[in-house]
């Protein structure tokens, strides 16, 4: 039987509990055998914020994924260096696990602009895509994307709250939605809290606060 595997990129600027406990949900509501998170070298939509170096915010997310053995952290983004595309990403990934299957987790809010994504179309054949709810959005916003239209009785299904877990396959590849429990903790907050002194205990790993903390991020 052919492993299964996660892959959850994003910025981790930093990681917290939330992106962990999101990640566990998948892991184990698809049965998942490892989660990598991949933290960006170069987001290519986040030009907004400050970024900490790519070598900073992967400890933190190899601190954080060290208390889950499911949990593994990746430096492809980092080595490859440049902007970070998720085509770009997946498609190695595809070269060093052949017969593995790959699940691209991100949430709903970036799904909906799947469609300004690099190369994209070819990024759904490549990989199933598991979509995650996030606050401030609806699945039934997934109706405005031509593809998805196909899935609008699981869609619906989903808001009615009859099930917390969907597959639609609206084309020649899988689209794994997920209601999951909502986490009200968001990396913006963390770096707002470090900033004005306060204390972001409780919200992340022990062990990312210290490195936070002795290496003056965010302050």
């Amino acid at each position: 039987m052919s492993q299964k595997l996660g892959i959850l990129g994003g910025t981790f600027n930093p990681v917290h509990f939330g992106h962990l406990a999101a990640a566990e949900e998948v892991r184990d509501r698809l049965k998942l055998d490892r989660v990598l998170f991949i933290p960006s070298f170069i987001p290519p939509h986040k030009q907004e914020e400050a970024v900490p170096s790519a070598v900073h915010r992967m400890e933190m997310v190899r601190l954080a994924a060290m208390g889950n053995p499911a949990f593994e952290p990746s430096d492809i983004e980092l080595r490859r260096g440049g902007r970070s595309y998720t085509i770009d990403t997946i498609e190695a990934m595809r070269q060093v696990h052949t017969g593995t299957e790959l699940y691209f987790i991100t949430g709903l809010d970036s799904f909906l602009e799947i469609q300004t994504w690099e190369r994209w179309e070819r990024l759904l054949t490549l990989c199933s895509f598991v979509v995650l709810s996030r606050p401030g959005y609806r699945f039934t916003d997934l109706l405005k994307i031509d593809f998805m239209k196909p899935a609008a009785g699981e869609i619906a299904a989903l808001e009615r709250g009859e099930r917390t877990h969907a597959m639609a396959r609206p084309g020649a590849f899988t689209v794994f939605l997920e209601m999951i429990p909502h986490y009200d903790i968001s990396s913006t907050d963390i770096r707002r809290r470090m900033h004005e002194g306060r204390s972001i205990k409780y919200l992340l790993p022990d062990a990312v606060e210290t490195y936070i903390i002795n290496n003056k991020l965010y302050a």
